[in-house]
This record gives structure tokens, C-alpha cells and sequence, in this order.
């Protein structure tokens, strides 16, 4: 069973080589060169978007790695979704939530535009306006 992520791999982007059950990632032209252990690829786990301490958004069984890999520096969704292609590929048998995990990168990435966004803006918002309005954008609870 395929999910709306997969993509068939007609433009290889990410280069991939696996060497004593260690994934070697890495994207040209970009910075972006990871080591990951193949047993770890397609473990799930809780993502919270917000500061330490609050209450944020909490996505389940969603891809660490993607997450991760994904959040840190806005990547264009091409290389989100060969990422995916990836992890299906060497890990087919994960239990990762994919729907939740293209919410949590697309939020993630926007929770941390808003934060930079903020740092700067004349009328601050506050860490809680800032996950209300990301959970009315988003149609989240």
C-alpha cells in the first residue's frame, strides 16, 4: 500500500547508500549529508510543535527522520516526498502515520517562519496566539 507521499523515483535528488545497515543520505548542491541506522528509518514517534514547556500541537506516529531532516531549514516537497520514497523503500514495513507527517513538516516549517517572523513584528505574538492560529489554519483541535 502506497500513500499520497510516493512518488515513483523518476529524478533521483537525494543520493543513498547503505554500508553496515547505516543509510547515507545526501542532496547536491544543498547542505544536507546524513547518516541514519536502517533499523531506526521507520520508527514513529510523538512530534510537538512549541516551546519546551507548553502545550503546542502533538502529532503521533510520525517519522522522526522526516521531521528531523525537513524542519530545521525550509526543503521543497520534492525532496520531502523522495525522502518518504526512501524510507518505504528500506523500511516497507513502518507504521508511520505519512498523513500526519506531511501536517507536522508543513506546520513545523510554519510555526518556525512565524517565530522568526515575530522576532521582528511591532505587535509580538505570543507563544500561545501563535499555536492557535496555526491550529485555525491548519483545522486542528
Amino acid at each position: 500500500m502506497f500513500s499520497a507521499f510516493f512518488i515513483p523515483q523518476l529524478t533521483i535528488m537525494i543520493k543513498q547508500s547503505i554500508k553496515e545497515n547505516i543509510l547515507y543520505l545526501s542532496i547536491s548542491n544543498e547542505d544536507f549529508s546524513y547518516r541514519i541506522p536502517v533499523e531506526k528509518l521507520g520508527t514513529p514517534i510523538d512530534w510537538k510543535v512549541g516551546q519546551k514547556g507548553t502545550k503546542g500541537i502533538v502529532f503521533e506516529n510520525v517519522s522522526k527522520w522526516t521531521l528531523q531532516l525537513f524542519t530545521k531549514k525550509v526543503t521543497e516537497g520534492k525532496y520531502v516526498k523522495e525522502f518518504v520514497a526512501i524510507i518505504q523503500e528500506n523500511s516497507p514495513n513502518n507504521t508511520v502515520n505519512w498523513e500526519n507527517t506531511k501536517t507536522a513538516v508543513t506546520l513545523q516549517n510554519q510555526y518556525n517562519w512565524l517565530v522568526e517572523t515575530n522576532k521582528t513584528a511591532k505587535k509580538k505574538l505570543t507563544e500561545e496566539e501563535i499555536i492557535e492560529s496555526l491550529k485555525k489554519k491548519f483545522n486542528l483541535d
